[in-house]
């Protein structure tokens, strides 16, 4: 089963990236019958593909600064394997639902507090970074992620704002919530579900380097 597991971590990326493009296809087929609710949602689904690969490989090293100060940097208490099953889950499970439902109006609120979480998330981030490595030769505000997260999910979140203040009729206190619910079970289950069932100090899963943060390890 570990052989399987790094078969699957070596190509999973390369096999979400193909989803991605085919699903940038289906956009481009449904754009002009969609409305902004699903085109939006569904931009920010598939916008996941391109922050992993900021994530993983272009630099990569998120992992090092989320892992923080554990001893186990490379594989505690995010591996390969916890954030594969966190990302593949995020980027394949809601683009079936949209392939089978729609966004309808719980989609872009879901959505909008995602792209809220990155945002927020990864801002922090970059003053976490350039605080711990600073003293390491890191002048840069940036941590990895970060990019994607602003030229990306940045504009989306403002434009899913916009859309939600906009449309007509407007979302109900129920679909608010429902929407908000959606958006708290996918964080439970694919980032604290997965990282719960799956962390080991010992994970036969690490990364194989820092990325962005092996030029300031060790100085």
């Amino acid at each position: 089963m570990t052989e399987l597991i790094h078969w699957w971590l070596s190509v999973w990326l390369w096999v979400t990236t193909a989803i991605g493009i085919a699903f940038v296809v289906h956009i481009a087929r449904k754009w002009n019958t969609w409305g902004w609710g699903d085109r939006l949602t569904s931009i920010t689904v598939v916008w996941l593909v391109a922050h992993v690969w900021e994530e993983w490989v272009l630099p990569g090293g998120f992992h090092f600064i989320y892992n923080g100060d554990s001893a186990n940097p490379d594989r505690y208490p995010m591996s390969e394997l916890t954030d594969m099953v966190t990302n593949f889950g995020l980027i394949v499970i809601p683009m079936l639902m949209l392939l089978r439902w729609g966004a309808r109006t719980v989609g872009p609120i879901a959505a909008m507090f995602f792209c809220l979480l990155e945002v927020g998330a990864h801002i922090q981030l970059a003053f976490r970074s350039l605080d711990e490595f600073g003293d390491r030769g890191q002048t840069l505000w940036y941590a990895p992620g970060l990019v994607t997260a602003l030229i990306g999910y940045l504009p989306l979140l403002i434009a899913l704002i916009v859309y939600l203040v906009r449309t007509r009729p407007r979302p109900t206190w129920k679909q608010w919530i429902a929407g908000f619910l959606m958006f708290a079970a996918f964080i439970a289950v694919f980032i604290f579900g997965a990282e719960s069932l799956l962390k080991d100090p010992n994970s036969p899963y690490p990364y194989p380097n820092h990325g962005y943060y092996d030029q300031f390890v060790g100085k």
